[in-house]
Parts: C-alpha cells; sequence; structure tokens
C-alpha cells in the first residue's frame, strides 16, 4: 500500500508543473523591451589578420572622440563583425595592445583597427603615437 501512496503523491505534484510549463514558455516569449539589436559592419581580414603586441604601444587622441567599436571573429572564416559600442575621450593617452587588418571588399575601404586596452577597436587612423601631452 505504501507504493501506491508514494506513486499517487509524485504524480499529484508532477501534474501541475506540466500544465504551468506552457503558460511560462508562453510569457518567456513575449517582447518585454522594443530596443532594437544594433547592426554591424562586416568585413574579411587581410594578411596578417590579427597582430598582437608583446609589449603594449602607446597612443593618444586629438581633439575628435573617436568611435570604440565591439568585434566578433569568425571562427570558421577569416572574418570579423565591427558594432559601435561608444567613443573614446578626447584628449588622452592609451595603450593598444593588438592590430586588425582589413581589406576593401564591396563598398567598403580596407582599415586597420587598434584594440585599446579595456575600451575596444578603434580606427588606426584616429589614433596618435606617443603619449598625450598637455599644452601650457
Amino acid at each position: 500500500m505504501k507504493k501506491f501512496a508514494t506513486i499517487i503523491t509524485v504524480a499529484s505534484l508532477a501534474l501541475p508543473l506540466a500544465l504551468a510549463a506552457p503558460i511560462s514558455v508562453s510569457a518567456a516569449t513575449t517582447p518585454t523591451t522594443t530596443k532594437t539589436a544594433a547592426k554591424g559592419v562586416t568585413l574579411t581580414l587581410g594578411n596578417p589578420g590579427v597582430t598582437n603586441y608583446k609589449k603594449a604601444k602607446t597612443f593618444h587622441t586629438k581633439d575628435a572622440s573617436p568611435v570604440v567599436f565591439k568585434a566578433f571573429f569568425y571562427a570558421d572564416a577569416g572574418k570579423a563583425t565591427f558594432t559601435k559600442k561608444g567613443t573614446l575621450k578626447a584628449h588622452s593617452t592609451w595603450k593598444v595592445t593588438k592590430a586588425v587588418k582589413t581589406v576593401a571588399t564591396g563598398k567598403y575601404k580596407a582599415h586597420t583597427f587598434y584594440y585599446v586596452k579595456g575600451q575596444g577597436y578603434v580606427y588606426a587612423s584616429a589614433l596618435t603615437k606617443g603619449a598625450a601631452v598637455n599644452a601650457d
């Protein structure tokens, strides 16, 4: 008689969970925000694609605040997708640890991106070699 009581108890607990699962799944699939995902630009990597510097190089920004990109590198193809992340502070010194070269494809020109440590990828043309010097 004890085995029969255990089966009823397990069945009585499992039945409400089985009925509740579709309700929670349908509630999770409804959109909660209207924020759209930012589109990135997919570029083909050049030769060499990514160069890692053994020692971080010092660069600085001038008057304009350059755009910072987040990069997604494809594992099975020589491509990377760059999505805008924000901007760097102007008149500041930054450490660069990587360089990424891309080739011209379609309507996009060839570019070199630097990885600014702790920030993201920036166009190489937006950075100047050396530390920032304040004018007196």
